[in-house]
């Protein structure tokens, strides 16, 4: 078995719900795999013994035959779960990918017998061989995917049920930005409620108009809206997310909302509130109180230090004032009010700036803000200083208790609570004040004026805030909008037949009943609509279509279609028994709630089990990590987890007294469902034992306690958890601790850092949205030691750069150089010196010199290096830097693909290419690389004449080589002829561009630009013009446009970012940019003016762009929650960074780049002020943490004021002095932590490495370039030798027809790639189910009737013994007429998934398929076939035997003479090779061949081709003349020559086929001794729909056989040279009129049209 700590196997226990919380590098993959096959092969578990038998299909297909059923459970009596009932859930297909990988592995290697543990693995509960087979069968078609494919998975064969106009394509990812901007531009262009209609906006149109107006208007302008849209548009499931909050605590409150109407504000109000509702009453009571006592010092000196400072300001309108009415006559009795009386205290006890910037002290020196920093607000306290009157011990005493009070209040309203009070409080205020602070002069500058719809095109002066009635007012209007514009893009996709990932998901909704479905939203009545859009926050309930079944009751179809789609979600929930969902901490609540559907109560049909006491059916599984939580962009919450790990603990808790569980429980423990030995059956044997131990254990399963931790692998400890934890453990909350990945001794740092990283001290606000530290133990083999480095890049001096192109520039030494490039010239040279194992020195203090250190040399590979960065923006200059470096390296992305400098000489050639005549284009072209023209002939060619209709031909002349004209004069051939993709597969091979552009990255970036076109090119067409146009779009969407991706290749350093990285891991890992990450957050987050959180929408209003924007109480608040929950999210980007490492971190960034050297300690010195929101902060904090909590002394980490004994305070800004070459000989962090950290500053940290200008790599270029010019230029062989080569083809047999009947189509789509689809001109269907569609498609039709000749034809080998000529055995075998049994009919159906077990139109369909096989059946068995099938004599043949399903290979091989294979070069067209020949070969199967003797004792053989044309809708089994054609009959029905007009032109359609068939035949006999030889006879087509076998005559055989060889010929040479043969005339320009043999008319109107001519 596969060997697992304690921890891990506590996480295989079935008998329960588990929620897998794996810390980084645990082992959560090969868990989650093995919990996977232990579902499949354990009988005894949870799912099994609480839950029915789901509906179980039998193998079908070609699946079935990989294990007989003799030598397999049969699936109905399989007792542990089916692969199709384990669904696991993955983040990435990759991921998919990969867990499926290994779970076929594990299921390949479990044996059903002893055997070496080297062969696999013996596992007692498998009885037969073929068991295995059976699950890896299922396996293909088993639900592990992604959420998104799973969900489509669901909804396809529902789709009916949900969408109204279903359709069948996921739409590009380069169409869905495009698509989303024309859905903007078309709802601008909408002007009246018709206009609407016809865009596709299904709510009130002119709701809809009146909000687009409005939000363009206090937005700023409709370039501003679009850019709120477009942001809401791209996150439409947010949104409605969003929504559906705002809905439910609408419901709370006892107000019906939509989003048709202003939300009303005391929704929003509460919603401010309540982050803080369990902590304002205690501290606002606190402060109320202590600002009381403030305020009674101040009074107790009334006259001097209050009335004389308001005479002397002249005002009484006062910050005191403000607060003495807080405190004694304001003070408010509800929540909300005292979350505003909060913000005005703080409003008035600081300056308004410092309270901004969050750089305040609240009641300075236990006074107030003077006058010259009151921003107009007086403050109506004298400061110390200034009081006079009163005695100085009296002053002194009052002002010491005042700044006692004072910083007593300071202290609060700093803290933690303190911020978040004073955030929400204002937001509150913004939105709807309660105090309309009489304290505050009308003409303060802190006096915001309301403003409301009413605007004016002059702003109003002072500063400005939003009214509660507007702010409610653009929310609903955002909603409307966003509503209408999904509508009108719903439309836009339907009529372009495709749908996205969010179609998928709302679609899924529907069909779980998560929500009203879309389909009958306007057929329900509004109470049954407003009930089943009320799924609570347990939405595994059916509480809601309960209680909208109930309020149908007056409606009867509305009920009986409600219950019809109850009873599918019923139905579907018992296909599941299992789920195992990955990666959930980035799991966002709209993908929890359609998952937690499937966990319901599923269909409870008689004889199956009671259901489980608790909620869930399924036993769930998931699988994540809080700490990795890093998709919040995908709105992924850390609270989904949080909430779900309660669930399951409660669940667990709920079922822990089921009685059909407790055989298989043990207290403290969990359950390792694998057997031991041989599980513990008596008179079995195991394979686990030795002869000196004797028999070993023997149990069915084991118990493993759950209150230790993990043991090593050499020896077993007994070292006790905590109560908490093993009481989380028991009911389903395990903990993953041990480490597998990282050194011991980088991880036990690591923990040190993340245990401060993760800390309370550094939460903005609370909330439950941050994770919690999780030390985990190194677990890993290898117990040498890690490196931990940084490089910190410092600039000690600088000197002005060279000027000389050809030297290398030094970073360091640039004054202009940016921090990036610092860091990134010290990656370059960090990892050169890793790589080459060069020497490396550090800046050594004491001795005031680099000093050399030694380093073990690992031989690490540059696969082996990984480096991490926070975004793709200056991955260019990385790589760049380590390129020059001869570093191999690629990054997987590198920002936007049409941007790249390889794709734009590529789109100078398409742009000329489409517009000849554009004098831009034809200048972009002669600027690129591909022309090989200097600037002074650029400027010779477009001075001498300024407008040209054809630019090429002058670029051509101005071209001096002759290489460089051939190439240009190609190129313009093939722009003339259309030819658009050939041209750019001769530029890339031909011109030079790939050697201006040589690096691997270069070269993918072509080919995936390539590939875009050409996707495009398929979609609207091969046109120039066209696919220049759409680029043009791509290009405009910018970072939303094509990405430049690329493929790691083998041996080159990965640049990665952070979220890529996420799963994988490496034996170095750089993490770049440390103090960037995160410096920006707040400023990304409104870049596009609105803000979508799971609570609520706000869009920026600003109506004057010259004005600062007005306050807005609604945007501050999704503002600040977003920001919180952004700078948390960056901390577990950190830890998720960090983890990636196996044995060497390398850090990198500096919070300051000037730098000194100490003159008293020679110690690198530098400022130190990292932003709080970088990963450099959380860096420097988690090394001063470790520090501290060691207590090192004279750590160079801790801050000047850090005491041992205290609480760290914020970082502050510090002078920093590091000595590298001390801290290489002891890190200063103490503990188990690394005791050395490697620090490099400077290059002169590293040996002389040589380093390529940029100018000096395209002189290499420019050289290799001549060298090659001077091999090309070198005398030719006037008569190069030309080998001889043999050409090999492979057909189909059905190619041969086509090709002949149409010899232009075959050509084009040969040589010009073109495969001309079929003009699809269909009649409206409007009603449901044509006869058409009661069978499947004509192919699979086919297929089925083949299948049952081949099982139910009977063989006459025995009926005329003996034959005239032997028979080889596989013509003898036994086959008895089953052509007429319905069970086989039944069983060769199941084969291709028909079942006539399903219902509705599935099981009507099945029925139709089986009536009309069996009429097939019986024609067949009627006509000449069955007469021979049953050994009679007919036509002076006298059948021996058959044989169905004839395999055969038949080689044809065509002799050629001076055709030559011709390739363009830059000097023209030269013979490549001379094609001395062609085989051509051909497989596939022969329908059926008879075996035949005459009367004068021949032996013959003649090919049967069976065709079903003619047998599905246009059948009609009850008169055969109002039928198909096929089906008349004329004459003899027996006869073997065709007799009717249908049965003469199908024959001659397929006789190029046939006489393939018969060649082949007569190349297997020619194997044979001539006395054993048979005589093929001409070849016969078996029509189905008449049972008639009709053959070509002996004339029309000889003849056809003719036109086959030249017609082969004919293809040989277009496979060698297409130039070698004339290109055939289209059908039209031949006789003059339409063609309709090939497949461009539907054949449905076919008739129609060729009548009408």
């Amino acid at each position: 078995m596969v060997t697992f700590n304690d921890s891990q196997i506590l996480g295989l226990d079935l008998d329960k719900h588990i929620a897998l919380d794996a810390g980084a590098g645990t082992g959560k993959t090969t868990v989650m795999a093995e919990r996977y096959v232990q579902h499949l092969i354990t009988p005894e578990q949870r799912s099994r013994i609480l839950l029915p038998t789901g509906p179980r299909k039998p193998l079908q297909g070609h699946g079935a035959l990989r294990a007989p059923s003799r030598e397999r459970t049969e699936m109905e009596e399989w007792q542990g779960l089916l692969p199709s009932e384990v669904v696991a859930i993955t983040f990435t297909k990759k991921a998919a990918a990969e867990l499926k990988s290994r779970i076929r592995a594990r299921l390949e290697r479990t044996r059903s017998m002893p055997t070496s543990k080297d062969q696999g693995f013996f596992d007692p509960r498998i009885r037969r061989s073929g068991d295995i087979e059976m699950l890896l069968s299922s396996l293909d078609e088993a639900p592990i995917s992604t959420i998104d494919s799973f969900l489509l998975q669901l909804v396809s064969p529902n789709i009916d049920l949900v969408s109204i106009n279903p359709t069948k394509e996921q739409i590009s990812e380069v169409r869905s930005p495009l698509l989303i901007q024309e859905t903007i531009h078309s709802a601008w262009r909408i002007r009246s409620d018709i206009d609407a209609r016809e865009a596709g906006v299904r709510a009130n149109a002119s709701n809809f108009i009146e909000s687009r107006n409005r939000l363009a208007i206090l937005v700023g302008g409709q370039a501003r809206a679009e850019v709120i849209l477009n942001g809401m548009l791209t996150k439409s499931l947010f949104v409605e997310e969003s929504k559906r909050a705002m809905k439910k605590r609408s419901r709370q409150k006892g107000i019906e909302w939509n989003q048709s109407k202003p939300l009303d504000a005391e929704i929003l109000l509460d919603m401010f509130l309540e982050p803080a509702a369990d902590i304002i009453d205690e501290f606002a009571d606190n402060l109320h109180a202590k600002l009381n006592s403030w305020v009674d010092v101040v009074l107790s000196e009334y006259n001097a230090l209050v009335l004389t400072c308001e005479t002397a300001q002249a005002t009484s309108a006062t910050r005191f004032n403000h607060l003495v009415d807080l405190a004694r006559e304001s003070y408010p009795n509800d929540a909300k009010g005292k979350l505003q009386w909060v913000w005005l205290v703080a409003l008035a006890s600081t300056t308004y700036s410092r309270l901004l910037k969050n750089e305040m002290i609240f009641f300075p020196k236990g006074g107030l803000p003077q006058q010259n920093h009151c921003n107009g607000w007086m403050p109506g306290l004298f400061s110390k200083s200034k009081v006079k009157g009163i005695p100085g011990s009296t002053k002194t005493a009052i002002f010491d208790e005042l700044s006692k009070i004072g910083v007593e209040m300071n202290n609060l309203l700093s803290s933690k609570e303190g911020r978040l009070l004073r955030i929400l409080g204002r937001s509150s205020f913004l939105l709807s004040p309660t105090s309309q602070l009489p304290f505050m002069d009308s003409d303060c500058e802190l006096r915001a004026q309301s403003i409301n719809d009413e605007l004016h095109d002059i702003a109003p002066k002072g500063k400005l805030s939003i009214s509660k009635e507007l702010q409610s007012t653009i929310l609903s209007d955002l909603l409307i909008v966003h509503s209408g514009c999904q509508d009108i893009m719903k439309l836009k996709k339907s009529n372009e037949g495709v749908h996205d990932f969010d179609d998928i998901q709302r679609l899924a909704a529907d069909l779980l009943l998560a929500r009203c479905p879309d389909s009958v939203r306007y057929e329900y009545p509004p109470s049954v609509v407003d009930a089943l859009d009320s799924l609570d926050d347990e939405p595994w309930l059916d509480l809601h279509i309960y209680s909208a079944l109930k309020l149908a009751e007056n409606f009867p179809k509305c009920h009986e279609d409600l219950q019809n789609r109850f009873i599918v979600l019923q139905t579907i929930r018992r296909r599941f028994g299992a789920f195992i969902i990955d990666e959930y901490q980035d799991t966002n609540p709209a993908h929890f709630r359609l998952l937690s559907r499937l966990w319901g109560r599923r269909k409870h049909e008689a004889g199956d089990p009671e259901p489980p006491p608790g909620p869930w059916d399924p036993t769930i599984c998931i699988v994540g990590d809080m700490k990795q939580s890093i998709y919040r962009f995908r709105q992924a919450e850390v609270t989904v987890m949080q909430k779900t790990v309660a669930n399951i603990k409660q669940v667990n808790q709920t079922e822990l007294s089921e009685s059909r569980l407790l055989h298989l429980r043990k207290e403290n423990h969990g359950r390792d469902p694998r057997p031991v030995g041989a599980g513990g059956e008596i008179g079995s044997f195991s394979n686990d034992h030795s002869a000196e131990l004797g028999p070993q254990k023997s149990m069915p399963w084991q118990h493993i306690p759950a209150a230790f931790e993990d043991s090593p692998k050499d020896f077993k400890h007994y070292i006790p958890i905590s109560k908490e934890r093993l009481a989380n453990r028991n009911l389903g909350h395990i903990d993953l601790t041990s480490n597998h990945r990282t050194l011991h001794n980088l991880m036990l740092t690591m923990n040190g850092i993340f245990s401060d990283v993760f800390d309370s001290r550094h939460h903005i606000l609370p909330g439950d949205w941050h994770a919690k530290a999780q030390d985990l133990r190194p677990f890993r083999d290898d117990r040498t030691k890690g490196k931990l480095e940084w490089l910190l890049p410092l600039q000690s001096s600088s000197d002005t750069p060279l000027l000389d192109l050809m030297k290398p520039n030094d970073a360091f030494s640039d004054p202009s150089s940016k921090n990036i490039h610092l860091e990134h010239e010290l990656i370059a040279l960090r990892l050169h010196s890793l790589l080459t194992g060069k020497s490396t020195k550090l800046w050594n203090a004491k001795a005031a010199k680099f000093t050399e250190i030694e380093e073990p040399n690992k031989n690490y590979l540059p696969e082996d290096i990984t480096i991490l960065v926070h975004s793709r923006k200056h991955i260019s200059d990385l790589l760049r830097r380590l390129e020059a470096r001869g570093i191999p390296v690629i990054s997987d992305r590198q920002g936007e693909l049409l941007k790249r400098p390889i794709v734009n000489a590529l789109m100078s050639v398409l742009n000329l290419v489409a517009y000849p005549g554009s004098k831009f284009a034809a200048v972009s072209f002669a600027r690129s690389p591909i022309s090989g023209l200097n600037d002074n002939q650029i400027h010779e060619i477009f001075s001498s004449k300024k407008h040209s209709d054809n630019w090429w031909p002058l670029i051509e002349q101005g071209v001096t080589s002759q290489r460089g004209k051939s190439l240009i004069k190609h190129i313009s051939t093939l722009a003339s002829k259309g030819a658009v993709h050939e041209i750019f597969d001769v530029v890339l091979d031909h011109s030079d561009l790939l050697m201006a552009y040589p690096d691997d990255t270069a070269r993918q970036n072509a080919e995936l630009w390539c590939s875009l076109i050409y996707d495009i090119g398929c979609e609207y067409g091969h046109e120039a013009t066209e696919i220049h146009s759409h680029l043009q779009s791509l290009k405009g969407l910018d970072n939303k446009g094509p990405q430049s991706k690329t493929i790691p290749s083998g041996g080159a350093v990965k640049i990665m970012t952070i979220h890529g990285a996420k799963g994988l891991q490496s034996k170095v890992v750089v993490v770049s940019g440390l103090f960037h990450a995160g410096k920006s957050d707040s400023s990304l987050a409104a870049r596009n003016n609105v803000l979508v959180t799971p609570e609520v929408v706000a869009g920026r209003i600003n109506p004057w762009a010259s004005r600062d924007r007005p306050y807005d109480g609604l945007w501050e608040f999704a503002k600040n929650i977003d920001s919180a929950q952004r700078q948390a999210e960056r901390r577990r980007e950190f830890y998720v960074a960090l983890t990636r490492v196996e044995d060497h971190l390398i850090l990198v960034g500096s919070p300051n780049t000037s730098c000194s050297i100490d003159e008293s300690s020679n110690k690198l010195s530098f400022k130190s002020k990292p932003s709080k929101n970088t990963m450099g902060s959380m860096l420097l904090d988690g090394l001063r943490s470790l520090s501290h909590s060691n207590r090192i002394i004279d750590s160079p980490w801790l801050l000047p004021d850090d005491i041992f004994d205290a609480t760290l305070s914020p970082y502050q800004e510090t002078l920093v002095k590091l000595d590298p070459y001390s801290l290489y000989q002891d890190a200063m962090l103490g503990g188990e932590c690394v005791d050395s950290i490697t620090i490099y500053h400077a290059p002169e940290c590293f040996e002389f490495s040589n380093q390529i200008t940029p100018l000096e790599k395209w002189h290499n270029i420019e050289s290799q370039a001549m060298t090659a010019l001077e091999k090309y230029a070198s005398p030719v062989v006037d008569n190069p030798t030309i080998f001889p080569v043999q050409h090999k083809i492979r057909l189909s047999p059905n190619e041969l027809d086509t090709s002949f009947g149409c010899k232009r189509s075959f050509w084009i789509s040969e040589i010009k790639g073109w495969f001309p689809g079929m003009l699809k001109i269909r009649e409206l269907q409007l009603s449901g189910h044509t006869s058409s569609d009661l069978f499947c498609e004509p192919k699979l039709f086919g297929l089925l009737m083949h299948r049952l000749l081949e099982l139910g034809l009977e063989n006459p080998f025995e009926k005329n013994q003996p034959a005239i000529l032997p028979l080889p055995k596989t013509w003898q075998n036994k086959n008895t007429n089953d052509l007429l049994d319905p069970d086989l009919v039944e069983e060769v159906l199941l084969e291709e998934g028909i079942s006539l077990s399903t219902e509705g139109f599935e099981k009507q369909r099945a029925l139709m398929m089986k009536d009309r096989l069996l009429h097939l059946a019986k024609l067949v068995n009627q006509g000449l076939i069955g007469k021979f099938s049953a050994g009679q004599t007919y036509h002076n043949r006298t059948p021996e035997a058959l044989r169905t399903e004839l395999p055969f290979f038949f080689k044809h091989r065509i002799e050629l003479k001076d055709i030559y294979r011709l390739g363009f070069s830059t000097q023209g067209l030269k013979k490549l090779a001379e094609v001395a020949g062609v085989e051509i070969s051909f497989d596939g199967r022969a329908d059926l061949v008879l075996a035949f003797r005459d009367a004068s004792d021949r032996g013959l053989l003649q090919v049967v081709d069976l065709k079903t044309t003619g047998c599905r809708g246009d059948f009609n089994p009850d008169n055969p003349n109002e039928g198909s054609n096929l089906q008349i009959i004329q004459g003899d029905p027996l006869s073997r020559y065709p007799q009717t007009a249908a049965e003469k032109d199908i024959l001659e359609k397929h006789k190029f086929q046939l006489t393939l068939y018969s060649l082949a035949l007569e190349a297997i006999e020619s194997d044979k001794p001539d006395q054993e030889r048979r005589e093929i006879l001409p070849p016969a087509i078996l029509i189905a729909a008449s049972g008639r076998c009709v053959e070509l005559t002996n004339e029309e055989f000889t003849t056809t056989k003719r036109d086959l060889l030249s017609h082969l010929e004919w293809i040989a040479k277009l496979s060698a040279e297409p130039s070698a043969v004339e290109e055939p005339e289209s059908c039209s320009s031949i006789d003059g009129k339409q063609c309709f043999n090939c497949e461009a008319v539907d054949s449905i109107f076919e008739n129609k049209i060729q009548a009408n001519f």
